[in-house]
């Protein structure tokens, strides 16, 4: 059988080695999701803070007119 991390609990259920984690999967996944969109906001603000001031990815005056601008506004 394979060998427990230091970081990592073992215990034995019905005959079974369980191995429990120091940080759960929930908790992994929503610091990811967290992370990505955090990495999404600042790709925005860098991309569009080429031609314009970045903090203007924030008003929605910009959005309005980069939907006018693809034609997708409805």
């Amino acid at each position: 059988m394979k060998r427990p991390n230091l970081n990592q609990n073992v215990s034995v259920i019905n005959g079974t080695e369980v191995i429990h984690r120091r940080i759960p999967i929930l908790l992994m996944v929503s610091i990811i999701i967290l992370l990505m969109m955090i990495l999404f906001v600042i790709g925005m603000m860098i991309g569009y803070g080429i031609l314009h001031s970045p903090m203007d990815v924030f008003k929605s005056s910009t959005w309005t007119h980069l939907l006018k601008l693809t034609g997708s506004e409805s």
